[in-house]
């Protein structure tokens, strides 16, 4: 249980310094803004039926390169498919009675590959509040589960109870 816990605590610390210590020698070492939105402002100069982009972030891929009306095209098609498995997910749960807490968490993976296929073909400010948003909730549905969990209480229990 301890070792668990000082991995949970430590491991994370390590990987983000690692990460905002590399970060920061790319972007010193550059001699343009290092605005996320001017990532490749001389390759990708495409406009599509979307365009201009509000979002605040566009680095996953280079913009309506596929078709005009698709911004990220790839990431567009891998969403829907996270759409598709959910749901899939979700019948063979429902197929086989699966609690509802389970069933909610297939639910929240599909607003989960929405959220990201209207961000990712769109660009827009509203589609990132949408990719952004879904994801935080599906983790508060995954806390819930966690925290429900019957092994877990017992534990709990055991834990504070003074015999």
């Amino acid at each position: 249980m301890l070792s668990s816990i000082l991995i949970i605590q430590i491991l994370p610390n390590i990987v983000f310094r690692t990460i905002t210590i590399e970060a920061r020698t790319v972007s010193s070492e550059h001699t343009y803004r290092p605005d996320v939105k001017h990532f490749e402002s001389e390759l990708d100069r495409s406009t599509g039926y979307w365009s201009p982009s509000t979002s605040s972030i566009d680095w996953c891929e280079r913009n309506y390169v596929v078709t005009q009306y698709i911004a990220e095209f790839w990431n567009f098609l891998s969403s829907l498919v996270f759409c598709l498995l959910s749901g899939i997910l979700f019948f063979q749960a429902l197929y086989y009675r699966i609690e509802n807490r389970f069933l909610l968490l297939c639910l929240s993976y599909m607003f989960v590959g929405l959220g990201s296929a209207f961000f990712h073909g769109t660009l827009t400010y509203l589609g990132q509040m949408a990719d952004e948003l879904s994801m935080i909730y599906s983790m508060i549905i995954w806390w819930f589960i966690l925290f429900r969990m019957d092994k877990f209480n017992k534990i709990r229990n055991k834990m504070y109870r003074l015999d």
